[in-house]
């Protein structure tokens, strides 16, 4: 009962998603392809590269740079899972316009563990940045496209663009039935709770840590963020749907660190 009960709802999900998705292709301005290719240029993978290593390159998150000198916005919880494995000297940045996929050496410039985001600083410049939007101003069933590294660096260093519709903003967390399924995390999230975007586009493992942007104007409203708000949001249950952070709650962080330029 409960298997068929579960396909059941899992393919009316799915099949909500793949309409709603539709829709949203038709909202989609006609230049949307020359805003992807601004896009795709901002957009790169974070991961650890040692060749001592086997294999050398390991691949974490996606991210994308906010100004041509090498800032880059990427999930937290990517680098957390690097810092577990001490891998934190061997971080690096891969562009798709590598040619020997060695990355570009990063440093971590600031993280807000709270909304999940972190600033790396990538050596090298004159990057492509993408420019950050008024996500504030986002309303539900508002067009939008995601970007990152689907499943990682396997597919190759080539970003992926999905589009879809923001299905729902609600909050973070959301109070437990039973208080034992409470952890520190969700309680701080309840005591402090903030919005944050629910998408019906697709994200896989990998696209974490890439932008949400405007299909219209490239601008990036989010950082999409699966993982780490799925822990919180929906302790219960495993739905697939897919999640980003706003921008605007991690514009503080980013604007102090910013000033201050200098690696931590």
């Amino acid at each position: 009962m409960y298997v068929r009960w579960s396909f059941a709802i899992s393919a009316a999900l799915s099949a909500a998603a793949a309409a709603a998705s539709g829709a949203a292709v038709g909202l989609l301005p006609e230049k949307f392809p020359d805003v992807v290719a601004r896009v795709r240029l901002g957009v790169g993978a974070v991961g650890t590269y040692n060749p001592a290593n086997h294999p050398p390159i390991e691949f974490a998150a996606s991210g994308f740079f906010i100004d041509s000198r090498g800032h880059f916005v990427t999930a937290n919880h990517a680098l957390e899972s690097i810092a577990e494995r001490r891998r934190l000297d061997d971080l690096r940045v891969f562009l798709a316009s590598d040619s020997d996929q060695r990355g570009e050496p990063a440093a971590i410039v600031a993280r807000d563990a709270r909304y999940d985001v972190a600033l790396l600083q990538v050596k090298g410049g004159d990057y492509a940045p993408l420019e950050l939007g008024d996500s504030t101003r986002l309303r539900e069933g508002q067009a939008i496209a995601l970007c990152g590294f689907p499943f990682g660096i396997q597919l190759g260093l080539h970003p992926t663009t999905c589009v879809g519709i923001i299905s729902s903003i609600s909050p973070m967390a959301i109070p437990a039935a039973n208080a034992r399924l409470l952890d520190p995390e969700m309680i701080d999230v309840l005591r402090s709770p903030f919005d944050i975007f629910q998408l019906d586009a697709s994200a896989h493992p990998g696209h974490s840590g890439g932008p949400l942007f405007d299909p219209a104007t490239g601008k990036v409203l989010g950082v999409v963020n699966s993982a780490f708000i799925r822990k919180t949001k929906e302790r219960i249950i495993a739905s697939g749907i897919s999640y980003a952070m706003p921008i605007h709650l991690a514009r503080p962080m980013l604007d102090e660190a910013l000033k201050a330029g200098k690696p931590k």
